[in-house]
């Protein structure tokens, strides 16, 4: 199989590694030398510039930033080449967008978020119209070395972005958070971050095996007048619930943007 990636910054080169390791033959495209040289050591193709695509690939990603891609697509539309599959990871680029410069009818949109690199993120798909079941199954085995995939209506994408898209990152700053607490306590940073990172992933996993409300096992470790309640009161007085679901609202309202942007290009 003959992949292309255009754009090798963090997610085109977590794509570009994962396949790699697939056994896919890989051309990627990025204008910046030092992003494709240890690719290039690694046996695959690259350069500079789209012009260079081969005739015909079985796969291109697109995986530019959400300013470059209206451009990139003006680009590719003079490029003779043939795809069978477009895969994007553009916020805010939709389908339709891609289908008006290449009048092709695989196309499929991804939102995959950073712990893809470790084949445990979560990978938000939306398919296009015209994909068939077959299609629909190549797409699927193509992208599970990354994580789970979960099909979503194009229209909710910008909610994928802000939740699971985003998210790693509010996580990696509520992580640090809680680090501090424990160093300001006393602990060293490496047994405060043992605990939290243990908590989280055992955590994490309980809720997904009982399939029980949060509030239910939240509940389970809160007695009453005991410490835990203390800190939970302590969490509702100063509005965490809010924050975090402002912070939700407030990073999807700017993936809406840059939807709104890239028509304006």
């Amino acid at each position: 199989m003959f992949v292309g990636i255009i754009g090798v910054g963090n997610i085109g080169s977590i794509i570009a590694d994962t396949l790699s390791v697939d056994g896919k033959n890989l051309f990627l495209v990025d204008r910046h030398e030092y992003k494709l040289q240890r690719f290039a050591e690694k046996g695959a193709q690259t350069a500079f510039d789209i012009s260079q695509l081969p005739n015909y690939l079985d796969v291109l990603f697109i995986a530019v930033k959400p300013q470059d891609a209206r451009k990139l697509l003006k680009e590719l539309g003079s490029v003779d080449f043939n795809v069978k599959y477009i895969i994007s990871t553009v916020t805010g680029l939709k389908i339709s967008e891609i289908d008006s410069c290449f009048h092709i009818p695989q196309i499929v949109r991804i939102m995959p978020n950073i712990p893809i690199a470790i084949g445990k993120g979560v990978v938000g798909v939306a398919y296009g119209d015209s994909l068939s079941g077959n299609d629909k199954k190549f797409v699927n085995e193509l992208l599970a070395p990354f994580g789970k995939l979960v099909e979503v209506k194009e229209k909710l994408f910008s909610a994928v972005t802000a939740l699971s898209g985003s998210g790693p990152a509010f996580i990696f700053v509520i992580v640090e958070a809680l680090v501090d607490a424990g160093m300001k306590l006393g602990l060293s940073y490496e047994v405060s971050m043992e605990l939290i990172l243990q908590t989280l992933k055992g955590s994490a996993e309980l809720l997904e095996n009982e399939q029980k409300h949060p509030g239910e096992l939240r509940h389970l470790v809160t007695s009453p007048a005991g410490t835990t309640i203390e800190g939970i009161y302590s969490l509702e007085q100063r509005g965490l619930r809010g924050i975090l679901m402002q912070a939700i609202q407030d990073t999807y309202r700017r993936a809406c943007e840059l939807s709104d942007e890239q028509k304006e290009v």
